[in-house]
């Protein structure tokens, strides 16, 4: 297999990402994507009913270890991974992870390991995995009117993972493979949407019925929040942020009955729990908490691009326009989200002005602007800077799709003096070095990139173009086998090792780092197939 064929087909360098992050079975099978405290998706058989949860304050069963529930959770995120199911935006990703950063490191959630994830969905869900996985629904973000009504979703799930409500469920099922627990969960979310969505991920393991859904006792809800509300207090977020936010949703389940948010068909909101969530909160103090220029740039993103067909484009086109002349939203993030519409139109002209209006309301007399200086004061990547790491990566996302890589370039290098960590301005910088023959200068600045966000298989698809474009075999090899693996393709990715080891150019220390790495892909797939229940490969 040539390294050219077993490539995975990947967005064309410089395309915009959100439109070709997931295919029509993909989007199926997530757009009623419901796991742990949005109603955990797995088959329930006939003898198991809800009363046969086990205690709250029992022990998780045997059956489902804190490393297998790590496990299954990997299982699913690969499948995920394998049917572009995720939303590859690092700038997005990166803002979610480091927001949650604030909730993952109080005392209730420490000893935990959490990866925060975006599904592009329109709806407004967020669910938990097993093994602290958390996906949000861009929708969520776009509808939460604060970061602290965010927060409050996100605590409440990392409460459930802290609680290990999810493995309990998952002992019910009495599964001895991860794999048939992996195909279960993700089987009956397809099945939600229809047979045809089922098919397509029914493949990661037997096929299982899927026919009912099991959903949290109301004790373990109530739980989740109460552990929610604790770290937001920790954390130092606005308590009332989840009263509001719980409110709004339970005052649309009233309006629109059937059409009520997806967060609250799969996760019922009591009257009760809402009493108690405000009795938890009123005898704790008022903390006002600003929001910061990402939150607030994040939402004109996604808002922005809810609907990327031209019409809709052009609708949030008018929108943005709209909110900047009556002063709604702060001029740089009406400018901001005018400009990502008009970049993905392909109108470069108007997104250039709009970029270079948008620096100008970050550093001129708008500054003096009580809004812009309240967003400034609690931006986390540029508090006192020229621009912002959002701005640049933009800028260079337009310069390179108009076909001027190497001003992409320059845009790109000049914003990452000032922004080391912004890992969407080292992702365009990247595609522009590749787009303008630098593959050399590519190749230095992947390498640093693919050892710091391993998980990330943009870059190594990134960075097994570039080693390929400068004759590097072996390390094209190893880097497209780490593609492979992120997504679960075990024998795809020790071929690619295989051909790695017999590529002319391995020296002894890389030739060492490969065979390492085919022994561990080995290891995997062995464990895989016992798994399954195959006879284990020799």
């Amino acid at each position: 297999m040539s390294l050219a064929a077993a490539r995975y087909a990947r967005t064309p360098v410089g395309a915009p990402d959100y439109h070709n992050v997931m295919g029509i079975r993909a989007r199926r099978a997530l757009a009623t994507l419901v796991v742990a405290s949005v109603g955990i998706v797995a088959p329930v058989p006939a003898q198991v009913s809800i009363t046969d949860l086990p205690a709250l304050g029992d022990p998780s069963r045997d059956e489902l270890t804190p490393s297998a529930e790590r496990r299954l959770g990997e299982t699913i995120m690969r499948e995920l991974r394998r049917e572009r199911a995720l939303l590859a935006d690092p700038d997005l990703a990166d803002y979610l992870n480091g927001f949650t950063s604030t909730l993952t490191a109080t005392a209730i959630a420490s000893g935990y390991t959490f990866e925060f994830f975006l599904v592009p969905e329109r709806t407004l869900n967020a669910f938990a995995l097993p093994g602290g996985f958390i996906g949000v629904h861009t929708g969520l973000i776009v509808a939460a009117q604060s970061e602290s009504e965010l927060a409050s979703v996100l605590a409440h799930e990392i409460g459930h993972v802290t609680q290990r409500h999810i493995a309990r469920m998952l002992a019910q099922q009495r599964q001895s493979s991860l794999v048939a627990l992996a195909a279960a969960l993700l089987a009956a979310l397809a099945a939600r949407s229809g047979p045809d969505a089922a098919m397509g991920v029914l493949s990661l393991g037997e096929t299982l019925a899927a026919q009912q859904l099991m959903s949290f006792s109301r004790n373990a809800e109530r739980e989740a929040d109460r552990i929610g509300i604790e770290m937001l207090r920790e954390a130092q977020f606005d308590l009332n942020g989840m009263v509001a936010f719980f409110g709004r949703l339970q005052q649309a389940s009233r309006v629109y009955e059937s059409e009520a948010p997806a967060y609250l068909r799969t996760h019922p909101l009591t009257t009760e729990r809402m009493a108690d969530m405000q009795a938890r909160i009123l005898g704790l103090p008022y903390r006002q908490r600003a929001d910061s220029l990402e939150f607030m740039l994040v939402r004109a993103r996604l808002r922005a691009l809810q609907d990327p067909s031209i019409d809709g484009l052009r609708s949030a086109r008018t929108y943005f326009d709209r909110v900047h002349r009556e002063r709604v939203l702060a001029a740089p993030v009406a400018l901001y989200g005018e400009a990502v519409a008009a970049v993905a139109l392909r109108e470069f002209e108007d997104a250039r002005a709009l970029i270079e209006a948008a620096r100008a309301a970050l550093v001129g007399p708008a500054r003096s602007d009580p809004a812009i200086a309240a967003v400034l004061a609690a931006s986390r990547l540029a508090p006192s800077g020229p621009s912002h790491p959002f701005l640049e990566r933009l800028d260079a996302e337009r310069a390179l799709l108009d076909g001027d890589g190497a001003q992409a370039a320059a845009i790109a290098a000049a914003a990452r003096e000032r922004y080391r960590d912004a890992r969407g301005l080292a992702q365009i910088h990247a595609r522009a070095l590749l787009a303008t023959g630098r593959h050399e200068q590519a190749v230095v600045l992947l390498a640093d990139l693919t050892r710091r966000h391993p998980h990330d298989i943009e870059l190594w698809r990134l960075a097994s173009e570039a080693y390929d474009a400068g004759g590097r075999r072996a390390l094209a090899h190893r880097s497209a086998a780490e593609a492979f693996a992120l997504v679960g393709a075990w024998p795809a990715a020790i071929e690619q090792l295989r051909l790695a080891q017999r590529a002319a150019d391995a020296d002894f220390a890389t030739a060492s780092v490969i065979d390492a790495r085919r022994r561990e892909l080995e290891e995997e797939l062995r464990r895989e197939r016992a798994e399954r229940g195959a006879r284990p490969e020799r």
